[in-house]
């Protein structure tokens, strides 16, 4: 085992020790140290591995180490929080590319192009093209899309109809700049749809806003 510098301003817990939670709770037995944190297995049938840094510990007692948090403050609060972390990353990662792409320096922006760009395609489609979209997409931005979603299915309108809401929403000075921004949404959208879904959505638009789509990268 190594111990780094921080390590000696921390109390090291022994390997094997009983590890508890701050209600009591048993968490598992400490089966290895590192320099950032120990290592506790969990359960027998179904064995879980749970890594703490150092500073979670609240006591070390005769071969028990007592941690700060309980045991729901562990493993369950985590489980959402990642899950959650993961939705935003993703809806962060698809903002900040229309962004980068369209050299706003500005995601605020960049999101409401997305959104009025995804309400006007969501006004567009059919409820099973709807349907069928959104499931292709990773929950953070399938969480964007729901936001958005219209009902109803396949509400005609024209390229004019279309540019005119997302060079408002946008702040942009032409409907030049409305197009190349819509288009950069879709190919953010594009990006990460299978390539079939893509041209099946490509079909079901009329053809000013089609253009838009086939134009994206």
């Amino acid at each position: 085992m190594r111990v780094s510098e921080n390590q000696q301003h921390q109390r090291i817990p022994r390997l094997g020790s009983e590890v508890r939670f701050g209600d009591g709770i048993t968490a598992g037995r400490i089966r290895a140290l590192n320099d950032d944190g120990f290592v506790v297995i969990r359960g027998k049938k179904r064995v879980r591995r749970l890594i703490f840094p150092y500073d979670s510990i609240a006591a070390i007692g005769n071969r028990v180490v007592t941690l700060r948090s309980s045991k729901a403050e562990v493993l369950e609060k985590p489980i959402q929080n990642a899950s959650q972390e993961k939705e935003n990353t993703s809806k962060k990662q698809f903002i900040r590319e229309i962004d980068s792409h369209l050299a706003f320096d500005n995601p605020n922006r960049a999101e409401r192009i997305a959104r009025i760009t995804l309400y006007l395609m969501s006004k567009r489609l059919s409820a099973s093209e709807k349907k069928q979209l959104k499931k292709n997409l990773p929950p953070g931005i399938r969480s964007l899309w729901a936001a958005v979603e219209q009902p109803g299915t396949g509400q005609y309108f024209n390229m004019s109809d279309f540019l005119v809401p997302i060079r408002k929403q946008g702040r942009l000075q032409s409907m030049e700049e409305a197009f190349i921004a819509a288009r950069e949404v879709f190919s953010a959208l594009k990006r990460i749809m299978p390539t079939v879904e893509a041209m099946e959505i490509s079909r079901s638009l009329p053809r000013g806003i089609q253009e838009i789509w086939e134009s994206a990268a």
